[in-house]
């Protein structure tokens, strides 16, 4: 329970019983009166409710922007057939997934499986810059490319028509 419900109610009734001077002794007279501090106890209360009218007012303002900055947020990755692929599209492949098309890595890092191409059976680590085969399997990380090569310019099917 906050001190404030426990000692307002104290100094009401204090101040209540200060209005009749004679119910306390002489030493705690002044001048025949009791010192009366309705105006504290008024302020006090005040106070504490113009501090929750401010933080009820900022908690709605942080909730608003809270959403506001939510409702900015890209709905999130869309799954894109190959055919639709261009040049220059940011693609995520993720854990497993086969690298649809040649590009280059622009975020995240992973290992990927190229014994496809190489007939190396270890897979080679790829990070940001590195370039990435359509065709070959990504590992464990995730990563962002750009499409660089789409459709019949990938590095394997120019292999398969050779």
């Amino acid at each position: 329970m906050p001190p404030v419900l426990v000692g307002m109610p104290e100094k009401v009734v204090n101040n209540s019983y200060a209005l009749m001077p004679d119910l306390f002794p002489q030493t705690m007279q002044h001048e025949g009166k009791v010192a009366i501090y309705f105006e504290a106890a008024a302020v006090i209360v005040v106070l504490v409710l113009l501090g929750q009218v401010l933080e009820l007012r900022a908690r709605s303002r942080t909730g608003s922007a809270i959403k506001a900055l939510l409702d900015l947020a890209p709905d999130g990755d869309n799954e894109v057939p190959l055919a639709q692929v261009k040049v220059g599209d940011w693609l995520r492949v993720v854990p497993g997934d086969k690298v649809p098309v040649d590009g280059v890595v622009l975020e995240g890092h992973s290992s990927v499986e190229v014994s496809m191409i190489t007939g190396d059976p270890l897979p080679v680590d790829k990070t940001v810059g590195d370039a990435v085969t359509g065709g070959t399997v990504n590992g464990p990380g995730s990563f962002v490319m750009r499409a660089e090569r789409v459709g019949s310019d990938t590095l394997r099917l120019r292999q398969v028509r050779l």
